[in-house]
Parts: structure tokens; sequence; C-alpha cells
């Protein structure tokens, strides 16, 4: 039986790796997500996930962050938390605009390390013609009006190497494009790990909440996750067709039906 995701924990993880704001506000985290935990008595566990992402671009200011992502992390422990996050970020704090960007980054909270796209030793590399990096701006995004960007993000384990790796595909098939060594990590190299994915929102205590998703509520025209999929120790794709566990408070999010959901919201209104 699948066990529901400590609130306190989660925020813990995600706001980990999944704001770079800082200074001297307090900051708000919101979030609109489902996950999975695996069960005590061993008889599921997970590796990784796949999902397709309408992408959504927003006018932001510096204090104020939103997107949409995948976090894989261990564990409920939070002094022994590793964390893996991948999915599109819009975040003046960390790029210096508002565009909306491919971003993964990785955080130790035992060693107090951590890495954003490209910006320090962490994430690697693979050979090949792969267009993205992470860290590169997604152009065109969605509208709710008009024809919807999709990409296509998967993190997870290799079985042979251990390695946690990134995939990527924009309009299109994900492929690998780099991948964390398991050296970097503690639990995460030899745990089941919880899997959580969906929408964030952080802002400054001084400023507006930023729209989440496409800036629109479900279930009309709202930014959604689709094509879920688990990937298991030895790299089988498991299709999410049941409803998951979730965490949601001032933006909604809907129930998982038929591998996809809907999530997010209007901004200045939490």
């Amino acid at each position: 039986m699948e066990k529901v995701f400590s609130g306190y924990a989660l925020f813990f993880v995600l706001f980990l790796t999944g704001s770079t704001i800082g200074g001297c506000f307090p900051t708000v985290e919101e979030l609109a997500v489902h996950g999975w935990i695996p069960p005590d008595d061993g008889s599921t566990e997970y590796y990784g996930l796949e999902a397709t992402m309408d992408v959504y671009g927003f006018n932001l200011e510096h204090g104020q962050q939103t997107g949409g992502f995948i976090w894989i992390y261990n564990s409920d422990e939070t002094p022994a938390a590793n964390v893996i996050h991948a999915g599109w970020n819009v975040d003046p704090e960390s790029y210096n605009d508002s565009q909306t960007h491919f971003t993964t980054s990785c955080y130790v909270e035992e060693s107090k390390k951590g890495c954003l796209d490209m910006r320090c030793p962490g994430f690697q590399r693979t050979g090949g013609s792969h267009p993205f990096v992470p860290g590169q701006v997604i152009n065109p995004v969605s509208s709710t009006s008009r024809r919807k960007q999709y990409i296509n993000v998967r993190v997870s384990k290799d079985q042979n190497s251990g390695d946690w790796e990134i995939y990527f595909g924009f309009d299109g098939k994900a492929k690998i494009i780099g991948y964390y060594p398991r050296s970097l990590f503690t639990s995460l190299s030899n745990k089941p790990v919880n899997i959580v994915f969906g929408g964030f929102a952080f802002w400054k205590e001084h400023k507006p909440s930023p729209p989440m998703g496409s800036g629109i509520a479900p279930p009309k025209n709202a930014a959604s996750f689709s094509n879920l999929k688990f990937f298991d120790a030895a790299g089988n794709a498991h299709p999410i067709d049941h409803d998951l566990a979730h965490v949601s408070y001032c933006y909604p999010v809907t129930d998982v039906r038929d591998g996809m959901f809907s999530y997010g919201g209007p901004g200045n209104v939490c």
C-alpha cells in the first residue's frame, strides 16, 4: 500500500533544490504536486519518472520563481536529504532574466553541496548531438489560447552504473543529455527513492505570489503533466494509471487520470 508523504519533509527537500531566492526577506513556498513513496514492505520500488509537460512564460521579478519539476529524493530524514530535480523554471534570481529555462540540479544535505545546471562540478554531459543543455532557454512557450509547447523530461537511475540520468525532449522523445554520478550521493546511491512531480511557486513575502503552471486554475486551459511513467530498477517503464497522494494548498491540482493531471493558477492570490 502506498504511503502519504510527509508534508514537512517534502517542503524541506523541495526548498533545498527548487528555490534559489535568497536575501533578508522570508520566502513562501507553494506546491501543487503528486508523489510516491516506496512501501515499507518493499513490494514496489521505483527509480525514476518520465513526464510530458506543457511550458509557459511569465514576466516575473527578482524574488519570484515558478515552474514545473520532477523531484527524486531520499529521505524523510532531512539531515540526510539527497535531491535531484529537472523541469522548467522561470527564475530571475538565478538567470537574471524572466525567460523560461530547462533546469536541473542536485543537492546533498550532509555535505551542503548543490549544483544548478552546468555551473559547478556535478552534472556530466553525455556525448552526442543533443541541442539542449541544462539552463538553456525554452522558446517558444505555450499560449493558453493557441499552440502548446511541450517538453518531455525523465530522471532515472541507470541499472548498471547507478548514475542518475537526465533525459530531455523538445516536442519529441526524451533523449539522454547527461547524468549525475552515483558518487555524488549517499542515500540516493543505495535506497529506493521518493518521487514527486508537479508545479511550484516561491516568492519573498514582500512580493506578490507568482502564477503557477499556465496561470489558469484547472480544469480548462490549465497546465498539465501527461504520459506519466515510473521506471523500475531494471529500467522498465510502468505507465501511471491510478491516482496518487498529493500536496496542494493555494494552487489546485487535479487527480491523476489516464496518466495525466492539471495544476496551477493565477498570481497575486496566495
